[in-house]
């Protein structure tokens, strides 16, 4: 319990030697604000500009791998419940937290509910860790794993309950536009998706030259959905780093690299990184979307005049093991699977 972050940063003066990453990751340089992240209103894809949303949407996803929604049918009241209880679950007392922070990654193999530092692929690691904590749990379709989350705030599992219901119709919404746009049969991604919770508590931090509150990478889902509201998401765009503004009351939605392969290369996975601030801690909630457990390019966007650019994999299986690796550095979760040309 000892290295979560939101239990000892606010007693620091200084970025511990554990949180200072490698100079070459340092975000050092200045990052523009950028306004030209596409925005899509989702409430005319309902009428006679469907076609033009599908249109501003694919392209969003082929020129940035990220755009934001609104008027996205998710209730304001809910994303307000929802921000404000996992704020309360990252003040609770360490003690109360202390059942949550187990070794991540029999927690995440099991889909309980886990509280860790850094990320996955750090934690219990002799590398550096990075300046955040996450809680993670499965959302199934079948709600029985709401056994296995936090009951602390006391009303924690009916809120995000109903919060994942509802992020759950905005995926399958976003997802059918993506289909539509790919020119995919009708009900592609209509299916038993996989769905998790990854919410990162990035408490202020003394020194935010020092560290990040995560690195450079790309996502390993079909798609996440996130909700913030303070400034630190960046995204890299033409090999320089961009900030994306939040918009209140909106969803940043980002494609991963499953995508790109359902796509046949056409979608871009974009690596992302969140900067940390010196006055104000960030929350921000994660909706990952995970793909059927067999990836591979779409039938109907290969043939013998566009030849499939990746293999058929087993993403749980073959894919996850070697994202979570040391050897997987942005896109390079993908070089395995890639068909030599």
């Amino acid at each position: 319990m000892a290295d979560l972050i939101s239990s000892w940063s606010n007693k620091l003066e200084a970025v511990p030697p554990s949180h200072c990453i490698p100079l070459h990751e340092r975000p050092v340089d200045p990052v523009p604000i950028v306004k030209d992240i596409p925005v899509i209103d989702l409430e005319k894809a309902k009428g006679e500009e469907r076609l033009v949303v599908v249109q501003q949407l694919l392209k969003a996803c082929e020129e940035y791998g990220f755009f934001q929604v609104i008027n996205h049918g998710v209730r304001e009241d809910l994303m307000e419940e929802a921000m404000e209880v996992y704020k309360e679950f990252f003040s609770l007392p360490v003690e109360e937290k202390a059942h949550y922070a187990k070794e991540a990654a029999n927690n995440t193999a099991r889909g309980a509910a886990t509280l860790y530092s850094s990320s996955a692929k750090h934690y219990d690691s002799e590398e550096h860790r990075y300046w955040r904590d996450v809680l993670e749990h499965s959302c199934n379709l079948d709600g029985q794993d709401k056994i296995t989350w936090p009951d602390n705030p006391p009303r924690y599992r009916e809120v995000i309950g109903s919060y994942s219901d509802e992020v759950r119709k905005l995926s399958k919404v976003i997802l059918g536009l993506v289909s539509e746009g790919l020119g995919l049969e009708a009900g592609y991604f209509d299916k038993e998706l996989g769905q998790r919770m990854l919410v990162n508590h990035y408490p202020a931090c003394p020194n935010p030259s020092l560290t990040l509150g995560v690195g450079g990478h790309c996502d390993p889902n079909l798609i996440t959905i996130i909700q913030q509201e303070v400034y630190g998401l960046q995204i890299l765009k033409d090999e320089k780093w961009i900030g994306v503004e939040p918009i209140p009351r909106a969803f940043v939605v980002n494609s991963g690299l499953p995508l790109t392969v359902i796509s046949n290369g056409k979608l871009a996975s974009v690596a992302h990184r969140v900067v940390t601030n010196t006055t104000q801690a960030r929350t921000s909630i994660g909706t990952f979307i995970c793909p059927e457990d067999v990836v591979e390019p779409a039938k109907s966007l290969v043939g013998p005049n566009n030849p499939p650019l990746f293999k058929s994999f087993k993403w749980s299986a073959e894919f996850m093991p070697h994202y979570l690796s040391k050897k997987s550095v942005y896109h390079a979760a993908l070089e395995p699977f890639k068909i030599d040309a």
